[in-house]
């Protein structure tokens, strides 16, 4: 379990006007950590050209054991919510050393989505700002209201080539004795944990990227990885940096 804070020679997570914190989901790992390393040094960089004015701290929080398959483990849920606790602790540490005076966004990706709504919706305190979510298979909340911050200030996307639009929700156990339990799996609205939160029946915002590459042209999902490029990556800057895309 690790945290990995990406800044330049201005801003650190303790002082910095701006803090990212970014969580990996699904095959994260400390032993292939460079790839995540990479995608938080990427925002930072945009968010100093987004807002030269303030500094910007972007931090890579791993403290938590990421499912590792996408059939199985990652549509469980005990993996974030043995995160929620950790992770709700570490976002309050750097509130404090502030004074309680810093713009606070939690970036949640795929899984890692699922783990900062989880975080938000059972700790009603938890000082963060602004979130987003990108690529998600849901937030574990019907609503963004259930997430303790202004829906004005929950920011999600989703690519159109992104398999994770594909994700069905659970039929549940009953599903057998219940064939219209099935009817739920063609909902638009709903995905593997949750309203989707890119759907107006989640009620928060949205923001536009590319539609990203097609399944199976450069590995299986390529889409589901290319968040942190082109127009996705300079609206998250913007939303980290108190803005709007």
């Amino acid at each position: 379990m690790a945290s990995h804070p990406v800044t330049d020679k201005t801003a650190v997570p303790d002082t910095a006007d701006n803090v990212a914190t970014y969580v990996p989901g699904t095959f994260a790992k400390l032993s292939s950590v460079d790839g995540d390393i990479r995608r938080a040094q990427l925002l930072q960089t945009q968010a100093q050209i987004a807002d030269p004015a303030h500094s910007t701290a972007s931090v890579l929080w791993l403290g938590y054991d990421a499912p590792q398959s996408i059939v199985g483990e990652a549509s469980d849920t005990k993996y974030a919510d043995h995160a929620r606790r950790p992770l709700n602790d570490f976002l309050t540490g750097i509130d404090t050393a502030h004074g309680g005076h810093v713009n606070s966004t939690l970036v949640g990706h795929s899984y890692g989505s699922l783990v900062a709504g989880e975080t938000m919706r059972d700790h009603p305190d938890v000082p963060v700002d602004n979130a987003i979510a990108v690529g998600s298979p849901g937030m574990g909340v019907k609503h963004a209201d259930d997430l303790n911050i202004p829906r004005d200030h929950m920011w999600a996307a989703t690519a159109k080539n992104d398999l994770i639009n594909l994700a069905p929700p659970k039929a549940g156990f009953l599903a057998p004795l219940n064939p219209m339990e099935y009817v739920r799996l063609f909902d638009d609205h709903t995905i593997v944990h949750g309203t989707d939160p890119t759907t107006d029946d989640f009620g928060g915002q949205t923001f536009k990227v590319a539609d990203g590459k097609a399944p199976g042209s450069d590995g299986l999902m390529p889409a589901h990885s290319q968040y942190w490029e082109g127009k996705s990556l300079k609206h998250m800057a913007e939303i980290v940096t108190g803005g709007r895309p």
